[in-house]
């Protein structure tokens, strides 16, 4: 997990929480939410939305996002970190979104600004251009649950509500089965080279500084294993395609039993069981994980079934994840996430990477075809 995101309701579609350890840290106001907030409040009449409506600060992680309350309706409204995406890239994630909403899936809807467009540009206090995109906001809604908590057994989803997750999850792979990805999709591939390559998007677990050359050299053997395993899996469109690729509990939302999915800050193309492991990684350090892992996969396999090619994708792609986010941790060290990471997922995945090197099974839960 890369962030922890707040347990206040009704986090919108927008709310971003990439990650499901990626704590915001400290915020200095003068610093970062008022130079963020005057972005904001002038990309507003862009978007249609007046100039004078409430605009509450809600977090800042590797964007900042603020809840936009006016007469019409409310809205979560993000200003992008810079450089990290291009407006192409956000325009194929508004498109993905609405192509989820209309199969049914529960997404927050984004908003068009009056050119058709989701991306305004502001310019700020130093003269730079900032994106700035809004989408709907999904009131009396709460997370899941926290990542954190819930991998070190301080606290637990409710099991209906994992069923329910697995479910609209399989709900999200038909509609990207179905539909494909939408024309002039641009986003990042969670293939093999996205997860353990050289080019990895988010680097090399065993470049972290804090490993010992033992710990160091299981990770990058592991790494090397997985990614010669995941070259060898399916790509066709029933394996294969657009995807979340950062569905931790901070980025579901439940409201009356009812799950909807936020924050595809991270969305590309990838296998869909990668959404699954993502889903499921953290649910592995509880000390009823295969119970939890069971309810998510049994949910997921009353709307989809779990194929054979699944159950070969399934424990690299559980490992990848997991490796991911101790990649992540590499360049932010000072990271309430990585002390996290170091401290509770590290002497977790260490064993399960020297036995998926050994054994090509990692010791956390199985997933059985059906």
């Amino acid at each position: 997990m890369r962030a922890q995101r707040s347990a206040a309701g009704g986090l919108g579609g927008a709310a971003d929480s990439a990650d499901a350890v990626r704590s915001a840290g400290t915020v200095d106001p003068a610093d970062t939410i008022d130079p963020a907030e005057a972005v904001a409040r002038r990309a507003l009449s862009d978007f249609g939305i007046a100039g004078e409506a409430d605009l509450r600060f809600v977090n800042r992680r590797e964007n900042v996002v603020f809840r936009v309350t006016a007469d019409t309706g409310e809205w979560a409204l993000k200003v992008h970190r810079p450089g990290y995406h291009t407006d192409g890239e956000i325009e194929s994630e508004a498109a993905f979104l609405q192509t989820l909403a209309g199969a049914g899936v529960g997404v927050a809807q984004p908003l068009r600004r009056h050119d058709g467009s989701h991306v305004a540009h502001v310019t700020d206090a130093h003269g730079a251009t900032v994106q700035v995109s809004v989408q709907e906001w999904l009131p009396s809604a709460t997370p899941l649950g926290s990542s954190p908590d819930t991998f070190t057994g301080r606290g637990c989803p409710a099991v209906a509500d994992l069923r329910e997750l697995g479910r609209t999850i399989a709900l999200l792979h038909d509609c990207a089965e179905r539909s494909g990805a939408p024309a002039g999709y641009d986003r990042h591939a969670w293939d093999a080279a996205g997860l353990c390559g050289p080019q990895a998007l988010w680097g090399s677990a065993a470049h972290l500084p804090a490993l010992s050359a033992a710990q160091r050299t299981i990770l990058a053997e592991a790494e090397e294993a997985v990614a010669r395993d995941l070259h060898r899996l399916d790509r066709s469109p029933a394996s294969y395609g657009p995807i979340h690729a950062d569905l931790t509990m901070e980025n579901v939302l439940v409201s009356g039993g009812r799950i909807a999915v936020i924050d595809f800050d991270d969305c590309g193309e990838g296998w869909y069981l990668f959404d699954l492991a993502t889903a499921c990684f953290f649910l592995t350090g509880h000390p009823r994980g295969d119970r939890l892992v069971t309810a998510v996969l049994d949910g997921y396999r009353a709307q989809r079934p779990l194929t054979r090619r699944d159950v070969e994708a399934w424990q690299p792609l559980l490992l990848a994840r997991a490796l991911s986010y101790l990649a992540w941790s590499v360049d932010r060290p000072d990271e309430e996430a990585t002390r996290f990471h170091l401290e509770h997922l590290l002497p977790h995945i260490l064993p399960a990477a020297s036995r998926y090197v050994a054994t090509g099974r990692t010791g956390w839960p199985e997933l059985v075809a059906g």
